[in-house]
């Protein structure tokens, strides 16, 4: 089985094929959080047990397994449990509470649920309105488990064998919920050629080697804390180190110390570390930084990087469209700012309000096209019509505002939700704020 995209060809195409062929990378670590590591052979050998344990009891190919739990290596492991049986995994958003946390669940219906201790009061409030399809309740941590719940440490001890599960790169394997910019997060599920897609706009931007290390900011339940702070780094050979929460000060504390040279840091990150660093003895240059940093003014946008990056990269894309922005920059490739090109993984058109293509410099919206199959999502969990919605006349409509210049290079400019009209120009709430 192999999987071809662009010029690359994959013949490991799946997760769980990845992390049994990097295990032979053996004692090197793979992944730092916080204080803990994990060395590959680990990541992979714990993985199993995982997969195993859950196999036996009763959870399998096709079936949610959601995880309601902070950053942790234990996370990461739940993750690649699911992805070595083939079952979906539906990270959870830590922040959402009551309703929120109802409807999310109602959304992706899981089999199991794995929860954090200190999550699991938010979990039991709410839990005698889920339905009874949820078959294994796991608890990680050291408090008392209820009755009827399994403790987390229990399914490490299954077996180490790899779990023999036919799995093809176009099989459901992740439910990663959008932000719910404009209306209750949706479930957008997502194959192993989604993954990939973003590993190989990993390697496009970054040129890594094994000895450069990822720095995250994310969480695992967002697409960059996933595909690309730990999935692609494992891929390459290199280590990825993560807070357990992001904060300025933590993530130049951990560049410090472990040689970060890598990192992809979204508009609000980029701030938070501008504004709480004005001492020369605190600054740290990444190697490569990539950013989405569309509404940052120009002279803060140079001022970060002066201090955190040798080079800064712009990305633009949505869960949607697959991992690390499907529209990007290249170091050969950025010759005025802006958030670059499609370079092959997708199309880009401007639509006016009746879906026309707009002129060069002509403000609309955002539309985007894969060029490569099962690279976009599958599809809306259980939303069809949200699905047709979003893609009709063959197009992806993002809901973002922005325009080509002459060149085909795109320049983001908001959420159309979030733009006014005056006198039939769109006016962003960027703009104003600016």
């Amino acid at each position: 089985m192999t999987l071809k995209l662009k010029e690359y060809e994959f013949d490991i195409c799946t997760i769980a094929g990845v992390l049994k062929k990097q295990a032979s990378l053996g004692k090197k670590t793979a992944v730092i959080l916080g204080e803990d590591t994990i060395s590959y052979r680990e990541l992979d050998e714990k993985a199993n047990r995982i997969a195993n344990d859950l196999a036996d009891r009763g959870i399998s190919k096709g079936q949610v397994v959601a995880t309601y739990m902070h950053n942790s290596i234990d996370h990461i492991l739940a993750w690649f449990a699911c992805a070595k049986l083939g079952v979906v995994w539906a990270p959870i958003n830590i922040a959402l509470r009551q309703l929120d946390l109802l409807n999310t669940l109602r959304e992706c219906g899981p089999s199991a649920i794995i929860i954090d201790s200190e999550l699991a009061g938010d979990y039991n409030a709410i839990r005698k309105q889920l339905s009874d399809d949820v078959i294994l309740e796991i608890v990680r941590g050291d408090s008392k488990t209820p009755a009827g719940h399994v403790r987390f440490d229990d399914l490490l001890k299954g077996s180490t064998e790899e779990p023999r599960v036919d799995i093809h790169w176009s099989d459901p394997v992740g439910l990663i919920f959008t932000g719910g910019s404009t209306g209750l997060p949706k479930a957008v599920q997502v194959s192993s050629a989604w993954y990939f897609a973003g590993i190989g706009r990993y390697q496009e931007m970054f040129q890594p080697t094994p000895d450069d290390v990822q720095i995250g900011v994310g969480q695992l339940y967002h697409t960059i804390g996933s595909a690309v702070e730990v999935l692609s780094p494992i891929y390459f050979g290199m280590t990825s180190v993560m807070p357990r929460w992001f904060s300025p000060k933590e993530t130049l504390r951990l560049a410090r110390k472990h040689g970060g040279t890598l990192s992809v840091m979204v508009a609000p990150v980029l701030l938070a570390l501008l504004s709480g660093t004005e001492n020369e003895e605190e600054f740290y240059k990444f190697r490569i930084i990539a950013t989405a940093s569309a509404g940052v003014a120009e002279e803060k946008r140079i001022l970060f990087q002066q201090r955190f990056a040798h080079d800064t990269l712009e990305i633009y894309g949505q869960t949607e469209t697959g991992p690390l922005g499907s529209v990007n920059q290249r170091l050969w490739d950025r010759p005025y700012h802006s958030q670059g090109k499609g370079h092959g993984w997708v199309e880009i058109m401007i639509a006016d309000p009746y879906g026309a293509a707009c002129a060069p410099d002509q403000d609309g919206e955002i539309l985007l096209r894969t060029a490569n199959p099962g690279t976009f999502m599958l599809g809306y969990y259980n939303q069809p019509e949200k699905y047709a919605e979003a893609t009709r006349d063959l197009w992806f409509h993002t809901g973002d505002l922005g325009h080509l210049d002459a060149r085909g290079y795109l320049h983001f400019i908001g959420r159309m939700a979030h733009a006014l009209r005056r006198r039939g120009e769109n006016v962003s709430a960027i703009e104003i704020e600016q």
